[in-house]
C-alpha cells in the first residue's frame, strides 16, 4: 500500500507540474490571439490569421497535454 500511494503522490505532482506549466501557456496563448484578432480587425488579415492559427494549435496542445496528464493520474490512483 505505501509503494502505492508513493507512486500516487509522485504522479499527482507531475500533473499538478503539467497544469501549472500549462497555464501560463494558456495566458500567452490569449496574448497571441488577442494579437491576432487585433491584426485582422485593422486590415492586416493574412498576418493576424496566421496569428490565430498559432492560437488555436497552441490551445489543441494545452488541451492534449491536460487530458493525457489527468488520465496518467487516474492510472496512477490507489
Amino acid at each position: 500500500m505505501k509503494a502505492e500511494k508513493k507512486e500516487y503522490n509522485v504522479a499527482r505532482q507531475e500533473y499538478l507540474e503539467i497544469t501549472r506549466r500549462n497555464r501560463k501557456i494558456a495566458k500567452i496563448d490569449m496574448l497571441i490571439l488577442g494579437t491576432g484578432l487585433l491584426l485582422k480587425y485593422l486590415e492586416m488579415a493574412e498576418i493576424g490569421k496566421h496569428f490565430m492559427w498559432l492560437g488555436f494549435i497552441i490551445i489543441v496542445y494545452v488541451f492534449g497535454s491536460n487530458m493525457m496528464a489527468k488520465s496518467e493520474l487516474r492510472k496512477a490512483q490507489p
